[in-house]
């Protein structure tokens, strides 16, 4: 049975085609916003800090270790020269041989301190700058993290208004359809799933406003000459055509 509508319910499909062509504009515009993007790119760069930061931390005990080591080498180099000084200064070597070679282990000793305080210098030198990668990370986490929590903010917000107002839509697109035939909606629904969001264009000047193609002398006769509460189709898209005084017939 061919589906019908008196032209008032035709004029209100069109009322509510612009109703939901509302809501997909507010569908696009939440999939779109510029806080989706933004706040991906920021957990993106909080991710990359924080692992970082991790590894920052684990060079930074691995240099304390490092440093306390070079540290005690030193000192028991230092203390070894010191027990040798002491043995030469107190005259405890009198033999030739014994005493050149304590003087050669305490030469010895002194060079490996020097090499060893070297290596000390190079160590603590590194484990600050460690400190400090360790420091500005942690700066740049608290910024990013606050620069998110900001945006996640602004896009949330952005989300309530958009809802808000699809919500609003919803509510009259619901009071709207429910005065209108069962059949014309399935119909309207199932066209406007298929074609873009779009299930009822208007007739303009011979041209339909869905598809924007001009239809045809012969089919506009045939619409033309249709019964008042007869559906209209587009013979291009398919689109139930809605006649008003603005259509040109």
């Amino acid at each position: 049975m061919a589906v019908t509508a008196s032209p008032d319910q035709q004029q209100a499909l069109l009322d509510l085609q612009g109703l939901d062509t509302k809501l997909l504009q507010l569908k696009h515009k939440r999939a779109g916003s510029p806080e989706i993007s933004q706040a991906q790119d920021l957990e993106v760069e909080l991710g990359s800090i924080k692992m970082r930061l991790v590894a920052a931390k684990t060079e930074t005990s691995d240099l304390k270790l490092n440093q306390l080591k070079a540290e005690s080498d030193v000192e028991q180099v230092v203390a070894r020269a010191k027990r040798d000084q002491d043995r030469l200064d107190a005259g405890a070597v009198s033999a030739a041989k014994e005493l050149e070679s304590l003087q050669h282990e305490i030469a010895t000793l002194a060079k490996r301190q020097a090499e060893l305080e070297d290596i000390e210098l190079e160590i603590m030198q590194q484990y600050e700058d460690a400190q400090q990668a360790v420091i500005d990370l942690e700066a740049d986490e608290i910024a990013i993290t606050e620069k998110l929590a900001q945006v996640t903010q602004a896009r949330d917000d952005a989300f309530a208004d958009i809802d808000f107002e699809s919500n609003s839509i919803i509510q009259q697109r619901t009071e709207l359809s429910s005065g209108l035939p069962g059949d014309l909606i399935a119909l309207y629904d199932k066209i406007r799933a298929d074609h873009d969001g779009i299930g009822a264009a208007l007739i303009h000047r011979g041209s339909c406003q869905g598809c924007h193609i001009t239809i045809d002398a012969q089919e506009i006769d045939h619409i033309r000459n249709l019964a008042p509460d007869a559906i209209a189709r587009c013979d291009q898209c398919r689109r139930i055509l809605v006649r008003t005084s603005e259509s040109g017939l």
